[in-house]
């Protein structure tokens, strides 16, 4: 669906509104695989306290599939892929070399990076449109579990005992998929609009080291106080 805006800013105000949800998404990943892949490492710091570590994992990854619910929403009047591509493809003039030009107009790279193709190139549109809709499998398994599970229960799964998780499993590599996936493709045509493009890596990603290695220091002290 396309939505309608009144000038370029609006535009933009939208490609960075997604962008937003799209690091979003990426950095509760990170940090979700990253607390996984040190329990061997730190298996007693987190068996002090098991219940908040649980929680704060599953808060990770809630928070990691409920942005991707909103990046790959079909609802029409969502700020989506789907609905941002769509309106991409009618105002493909919003990538004219002209255009570009006056938005770069201060920066001193604008004539070398206009040099480079800036419009849409309309095969690669039309397959981004594709992959990132119900026609790609793993989207679409991603709508299902949105429509029946996680936006809300559906009443009659329940009584029927009709288990939705278990029929439509949204995996870890679904999960990568579909965030690699709103990477590529928010950053292909926000490059093409300003010849900018973003990194998913937060600084700080690894501060819950300190946490766990501050459990590890007072235990440590606590053992010795002890004998």
């Amino acid at each position: 669906m396309v939505i309608d805006f009144k000038s370029e800013d609006e535009f933009e105000n939208l490609l960075h509104s997604l962008v937003s949800e799209i690091v979003d998404a990426n950095i509760h990943w990170r940090l979700h695989s990253d607390l996984i892949d040190q329990i061997e490492k730190y298996e007693k710091e987190f068996n002090q306290s098991p219940a908040f570590w649980s929680f704060t994992f599953q808060a990770h990854l809630d928070a990691t599939i409920f942005r991707l619910i909103r990046i790959f929403d079909s609802h029409n009047s969502s700020l989506s892929l789907t609905n941002l591509l769509d309106t991409i493809a009618a105002n493909l003039d919003l990538f004219e070399i002209d255009r570009f030009r006056k938005r770069l107009k201060e920066n001193i790279f604008v004539d070398s990076l206009a040099k480079n193709a800036r419009k849409p190139d309309e095969p690669q549109l039309r397959k981004d449109v594709h992959a990132v809709s119900d026609g790609n499998p793993v989207v679409k398994k991603l709508i299902i579990v949105r429509n029946n599970l996680l936006a809300h229960k559906t009443a009659s799964n329940v009584i029927s005992g009709n288990d939705v998780a278990s029929k439509y499993p949204l995996t870890y590599d679904d999960v990568e998929e579909l965030l690699r996936l709103s990477k590529v493709v928010i950053n292909r045509y926000l490059n093409l609009f300003k010849a900018t493009s973003y990194s998913t890596q937060v600084v700080g990603h690894n501060d819950f080291e300190f946490v766990l290695d501050s459990m590890r220091f007072y235990l440590k002290k606590l053992n010795e106080d002890r004998y």
